[in-house]
C-alpha cells in the first residue's frame, strides 16, 4: 500500500476477464484464418470486421478486468479502467452495506439504477459486498461500488466525513 493512500483495493476479475479473452481470441483466430487459409462461408466478413472486434474486445477485457479503489486525504476514487468516478469527502453524507442483489442492477459492471426513490451510479463486481455512500449533490444520490473489506472502507469513509456511526 502506498504511504499517501489512507486505503487502496484492487479487485482482478478472473472470470469475466476469462470470459472477454475467449471472443478476444476468437476474432483474432477468425482474423487469422481467413487471412491465411481463405474466406470463412458464402459471404464472408471483410478482415478489418475481425481486426476491429479483435480490438475491441482487447481494449474492454484489459478495461475491465480489474476494479480499484484508492482514498486520499481528498476523495475516494472507484474505477474500471479509464472508467473513474472521484467523489470528495465533502460530497459524502452517510456510508453504509448495499443490501440490493446484484441482479436488482442487472448483473456486473458498471450499472445505473433506481432504489428506494435515488438514482445509483453502481460500480459492481460478481458475488461482493459492495459499500453506499449517500452523496449531498450531483446527478446521482448514491454511489455503490464492491469492495473485500466493507467494514475497513466504511470505517476511512466515516473517518473522513467525520460521522461515526
Amino acid at each position: 500500500m502506498r504511504t499517501d493512500y489512507l486505503y487502496e483495493e484492487t479487485i482482478f476479475l478472473w472470470g469475466l476477464t476469462a470470459l472477454l479473452s475467449i471472443f478476444t481470441a476468437g476474432f483474432l483466430f477468425l482474423l487469422v484464418y481467413q487471412s491465411l487459409v481463405g474466406p470463412l462461408g458464402e459471404h464472408p466478413a471483410p478482415n478489418w470486421f475481425f481486426f476491429y472486434m479483435f480490438l475491441l474486445f482487447l481494449i474492454i477485457t484489459i478495461n475491465f478486468s480489474k476494479l480499484s479503489i484508492k482514498m486520499t486525504s481528498r476523495s475516494v476514487v472507484v474505477g474500471y479502467g479509464i472508467f473513474k468516478r472521484t467523489i470528495f469527502w465533502e460530497n459524502i453524507e452517510r456510508c453504509y452495506l448495499d443490501a440490493v442483489s446484484s441482479i436488482r442492477y442487472g448483473g456486473w459492471g458498471i450499472r445505473i439504477g433506481r432504489v428506494k426513490g435515488k438514482w445509483r451510479l453502481v460500480y459492481n463486481v460478481i458475488g461482493g459486498p459492495r459499500v453506499v455512500l449517500s452523496l449531498k449533490r450531483g446527478w446521482f444520490g448514491e454511489f455503490v461500488f464492491s469492495t473485500k473489506n466493507p467494514e475497513e472502507v466504511m470505517k476511512v469513509v466515516r473517518h473522513m466525513t467525520g460521522r461515526m456511526e
